[in-house]
């Protein structure tokens, strides 16, 4: 109860100071373009905003980032029914429903199914994080250094065994991360590590020209690979965001309750771990949908029961995907990787101690969530002929613009040429990456959760005279190295399971 008081005192406070409230209006809408157009993804719009934010205090910072990332996620249903295109992957289920829809003259309602069903999963949703980011961040206030260590390590192990896919590409993933992590003067004694010679390496990589490089320009290259240029057609243009499509919309939402809690939980849920993404979860939440239904059949051909699950589902990713961000320190997706830079470079670590030292800022992204939400819904119901038109833009007009700005973003950040050719590269090493279906997520994570694992097993060792004991005899600490083991070995069977199917 004491989150959820602050976040309507002190946090609203916050984001009700007139230039934070223009800045959810922004965002919000600066997502819900970037969530529409395809190509134009959550990550890439959150990476492009991240260097705006440095000439901000960070309340304004957080507060835009937090904005976009709710508009962009929401804004995907745009385009999966105008177009049968997910306007971002956590929109993929969506099109299998809205788009038929759309098709037999229901585009409008189809529109006003995807908003109103962001709107209640996204809301409900933020409340179950408030409470859930509270207490697990209250229980990780009581730990030491090996409980650190120990929770670095079911970080890793769950990015290795719950990201879907190759095992070993994952565990190389943690393994590139951690040596990124290293280079540079090392924390305690300053002697050089890694850098080859090269003077710019002494004081190691900045996170933001990483995450540029690694989401953003590596995203622009794959838009360009992929060559979407669709225009919406003039019919399909006319669809209008009127009261009675919303009412529909809403009635149609309240009369599945079922299937909205079992979405909402599964969404939340599936967010919570680190790596799986809003994709899964929407695919996850419309197999179910589609399981218990009493009308199976109507899946796949305009069924408001597999947008609802979609939506709803992917919505509420977000907030699951932002507990362990602020709790633990530990990014729950792609975009949340990115907004780990949103803190870094305003001084900020996301974790327990954020709460212990500097809870304000908690309190302030917990209530910007709220009114994103609220508003990202009014901007739905306003401007959703705009958003509609967005979709006629090409992308050989956007994606100079938007990786022009990335460039120039990160090398503003310390004015450095150095940054734009980290940027660059890892561009085109992420581009490769992608290519190979290499995950980037548990690069990103081991990156950013390295040192801390680095320093804590030190200081741990250096308090136990070298020994790693108390990793066993701590209950917390053996609890989490015991849930890193099930994690690690949970995935290494579901890998073995789908390679025999």
């Amino acid at each position: 109860m004491e989150a959820l008081l602050q976040t309507f005192t002190t946090g609203m406070k916050v984001c009700f100071v007139p230039f934070n409230l223009v800045l959810i209006f922004i965002g919000t809408v600066w997502g819900l373009i970037f969530g529409a157009i395809p190509g134009l993804t959550a990550t890439m719009g959150v990476a492009l905003a991240i260097p705006l934010t440095y000439g901000m205090n960070p309340f304004s910072g957080l507060i835009l980032l937090s904005s976009i990332y709710i508009g962009a996620i929401s804004g995907g249903f745009i385009s999966a029914a105008m177009l049968n295109m997910p306007g971002t992957p956590s929109s993929i289920a969506t099109t299998f429903d809205a788009y038929p829809m759309a098709q037999k003259g229901k585009a409008s309602l189809a529109l006003a199914l995807g908003l109103m069903s962001s709107f209640f999963g996204g809301i409900v949703a933020v409340f179950l994080m408030i409470i859930a980011t509270y207490a697990l961040a209250q229980f990780a206030l009581k730990f030491g250094p090996f409980e650190y260590f120990a929770l670095g390590l079911l970080a890793f192990a769950g990015c290795i065994g719950m990201m879907g896919g190759s095992i070993i590409k994952s565990t190389l993933g943690v393994i590139i991360g951690l040596l990124l992590a290293t280079m540079g003067s090392d924390m305690l004694t300053g002697v050089k590590r890694l850098t080859f010679g090269i003077p710019d390496l002494v004081a190691g990589i900045d996170i933001l020209p990483l995450l540029v490089g690694l989401f953003g320009i590596s995203e622009i290259f794959m838009a360009i690979e992929r060559k979407y240029q669709t225009v919406v057609p003039l019919e399909a243009r006319k669809a209008k965001m009127g009261f009675k499509a919303v009412t529909e919309a809403a009635r149609l939402i309240f009369s599945q309750p079922v299937n909205y809690i079992r979405s909402l939980i599964v969404g939340f849920v599936i967010g919570v771990f680190p790596g799986v993404g809003g994709a899964t979860s929407s695919v996850v939440a419309y197999g179910l949908a589609k399981s218990s239904s009493k009308h199976p059949d109507e899946f796949g051909k305009g069924s408001p029961e597999g947008v609802v699950a979609s939506e709803v589902a992917n919505n509420a990713t977000i907030a699951g995907a932002l507990v362990p961000l602020l709790a633990l320190g530990i990014p729950g997706d792609s975009v949340t990787a990115m907004m780990i830079g949103g803190f870094m470079i305003h001084g900020l670590f996301p974790g327990p101690l954020l709460f212990r030292d500097t809870p304000e800022y908690a309190y302030a992204i917990f209530a910007a969530q709220i009114i994103g939400n609220l508003m990202m819904v009014l901007l739905g119901i306003l401007l959703m002929r705009f958003f509609i038109y967005t979709l006629s833009i090409r992308s050989y007009y956007l994606l100079p613009i938007v990786a022009l700005s990335m460039v120039v973003g990160a090398f503003g950040l310390y004015n450095r040429v150095f940054d734009i050719w980290i940027s660059l590269f890892f561009g085109f090493v992420g581009y490769l990456l992608r290519k190979i279906d290499f995950p980037l997520v548990p690069v990103i994570t081991a990156f950013v959760l390295g040192p801390i694992v680095e320093k804590n097993l030190r200081q741990g060792l250096a308090l136990s005279d070298g020994s790693l004991m108390p990793l066993f005899t701590r209950p917390i600490a053996l609890t989490l190295f015991v849930g890193a083991v099930f994690l690690f070995a949970f995935g290494l069977y579901m890998n073995r399971k789908s390679v025999k199917h």
